[in-house]
């Protein structure tokens, strides 16, 4: 009787720990955490921490733009872009033979954007795409982080490519996609529970190493279902002695084009 009971005692305790390893070989395998935080955690030292994150969030980055407008020629223009935390600029300059024949620029001074078009003057428009810099690469990595930031993982089956946690803030919805190989984002998605057509999509690609940190070369997005814009960045630099004063039309931005050479608009950073 002693070792008929002895049996099943080991029987149970071998079912048990098969159990077990079969329970810890399944994530071990997959890499993917059981919960957002984990997800996020990972986010984050792809990068290299949160050091690294914060350099990331002032750049200057050089390449060129594609015409979305021109569906059967293919036409890009060069593109200059200009990041300093909630700052942002942007130049779109056309030069055929290398004569510069017409500059468009737009800045975001962290409460109004506004744009120049050569022979058309300064307008305020819309920030809709540099108001939400906080859901984008790279400020989204460390909105992640927070500790009260209460998001939820989709489920991921064994062909994902990526990981998708979406995260609720206010009347935004918010989807950070992770590749699941590198953890590196792949892009992100922002809605509005008040308009489901409102959505916002960017997406990130040809990631390069910048002073040995990772970061993207491709930026593309869509807004409503439809292409918005698509730029390469083929030579980055992470800058953090970007002045303020940067971040509004300047002389240099229109010299060699005509028109003014001084934003005559209220602007600048506000402080």
């Amino acid at each position: 009787m002693a070792g008929i009971v002895s049996g099943k005692v080991l029987d149970s305790i071998l079912v048990s720990a098969a159990a077990l390893v079969l329970a810890c070989a399944i994530p071990s395998c997959s890499g993917v955490p059981a919960g957002p935080e984990g997800a996020a955690k990972k986010m984050l030292r792809a990068y290299g921490g949160s050091e690294n994150v914060e350099r990331l969030r002032s750049f200057v980055g050089k390449g060129f733009i594609r015409d979305l407008g021109s569906p059967t020629v293919a036409k890009s223009y060069a593109f200059d872009l200009y990041r300093k935390g909630s700052l942002y600029k942007h130049k779109i300059m056309s030069a055929p033979k290398g004569r510069l024949t017409d500059v468009i620029v737009l800045y975001y001074d962290g409460t109004t954007s506004r744009e120049w078009v050569n022979g058309r003057g300064t307008t305020t428009i819309p920030a809709m795409e540099h108001g939400i810099l906080k859901y984008r690469f790279p400020d989204c990595i460390l909105w992640a982080q927070s500790a009260d930031r209460k998001g939820e993982m989709a489920p991921v089956t064994k062909g994902d490519n990526v990981v998708r946690v979406r995260y609720a803030e206010g009347t935004d919805i918010v989807t950070l996609m992770l590749d699941r190989k590198s953890w590196l984002v792949s892009g992100v998605e922002i809605a509005t529970s008040t308009d489901s057509s409102a959505s916002f999509i960017e997406s990130y690609d040809h990631y390069t190493e910048v002073d040995g940190i990772p970061f993207p070369q491709e930026f593309k997005a869509t807004f409503k279902g439809r292409p918005y814009y698509d730029y390469m960045l083929s030579k980055i630099e992470l800058r953090a002695d970007l002045p303020d004063s940067l971040f509004r039309l300047t002389a240099e931005d229109s010299a060699g084009v005509g028109g003014p050479t001084k934003d005559k608009t209220p602007s600048g950073p506000a402080r």
